[in-house]
């Protein structure tokens, strides 16, 4: 099997974690509408919310870090190359910079909102 290269690892640490975080909006936003007691659909289908949504957040953590440690896989690639080097190269070590710079950002992003999903449970209307 061939080991991926510094550009697959730096493209995946810049863009896994933000769409491991919208992977977790958009399941949360469903988990949300089968708690809501007006839904038609929702209360029919008797799920646990709560462990459900620590399930989803737990999965879409560990993908987000999984997709920080392929950055700094890529960083550690690219070590002696610059920013402005020519590409791929100059550019791989930019992406792989940027992946570890969000990495963190959206895994904390994941945890507030699926807290916050089970803090607040419920649907209430306004």
């Amino acid at each position: 099997m061939r080991r991926p290269g510094a550009g697959t690892l730096a493209w995946a640490g810049a863009l896994g974690p933000p769409f491991a975080w919208a992977a977790q909006h958009i399941g949360g936003y469903a988990l949300g509408l089968a708690d809501c007691p007006d839904n038609a659909v929702g209360p029919g289908w008797n799920v646990r919310v709560d462990p459900w949504t620590i399930v989803v957040g737990g999965a879409t953590a560990l993908v987000a870090l999984a997709c920080g440690v392929a950055a700094i896989t890529a960083w550690r690639l690219t070590r002696e190359a610059n920013d402005s080097d020519a590409p791929p190269v100059g550019r791989n070590h930019f992406l792989a910079v940027i992946g570890m710079t969000i990495t963190p950002l959206f895994v904390l992003l994941i945890a507030m909102s699926s807290a916050g999903a089970i803090v607040a449970n419920g649907c209430q209307q306004s």
